[in-house]
C-alpha cells in the first residue's frame, strides 16, 4: 500500500484565505434554507450548521526555482458539522442527507434538490495567488449522541490548492 504524504508545513495566511471563502461557498449551497447559515465553528446547543478547520492550512509539497519561484501543493482540511437537536430518526436522515448533498456539489458532481437539478460549476477565485484545484470528501457519519439526544453529524471535507509566490 502506499504510503500518504505527510505535511511539511503550514500556510497560515492560506488558512485565512481559505476559512473566508469556504465560509462563503458554503453559504451558497443551494439546499440551505432561507433563514439557513453556515458559520465558522459557531453551532447553537439545540441545532444548527457549522464548519470547523481540522489542522489549519498545510503545505504538502513546494519547489523553489532558481529565480526563487515558489510554487506549493496545499490542503485545507475541514468538517461540516450538522447538529441535530432531535431523537427522532427523520432530522437525522434529513441530516445524513444534506451532508451527502453539500458534499456532492463541493466535489462539482449533480445534485437534485425538489425536483431541480444543480451543479457548482467554479469555485471560488481565492486572494495573493493560491488557486483550488480540487475538493475532496469523505462520507458523512453521527457521532454519539449527547444524554438530551443531541447529535452533530460530520463531514470532513478537504481542500486542495496551489499557492504561488516570489521570495
Amino acid at each position: 500500500m502506499a504510503e500518504q504524504p505527510q505535511p511539511i508545513g503550514n500556510d497560515f495566511t492560506g488558512s485565512e484565505v481559505l476559512t473566508d471563502a469556504i465560509k462563503t461557498l458554503l453559504n451558497q449551497y443551494p439546499g440551505l434554507g432561507s433563514t439557513e447559515y453556515i458559520t465558522f465553528e459557531e453551532i447553537p446547543d439545540d441545532g444548527g450548521i457549522c464548519f470547523s478547520a481540522d489542522n489549519g492550512a498545510l503545505v504538502y509539497s513546494e519547489r523553489e526555482s532558481v529565480t526563487a519561484h515558489v510554487r506549493q501543493i496545499c490542503r485545507y482540511p475541514f468538517y461540516i458539522v450538522y447538529r441535530v437537536g432531535s431523537v427522532e430518526e427523520l432530522p437525522k436522515i434529513n441530516a445524513q442527507t444534506f451532508l451527502d448533498g453539500i458534499g456532492k456539489w463541493l466535489c462539482k458532481e449533480k445534485i437534485v434538490i425538489a425536483g431541480a437539478e444543480y451543479k457548482l460549476s467554479a469555485y471560488p477565485v481565492l486572494s495573493q495567488d493560491r488557486t483550488i484545484k480540487k475538493i475532496a470528501r469523505s462520507n458523512s457519519y453521527g457521532l454519539e449522541p449527547k444524554e438530551n439526544g443531541v447529535q452533530d453529524w460530520v463531514l470532513p471535507v478537504s481542500v486542495e490548492y496551489e499557492n504561488e509566490f516570489d521570495r
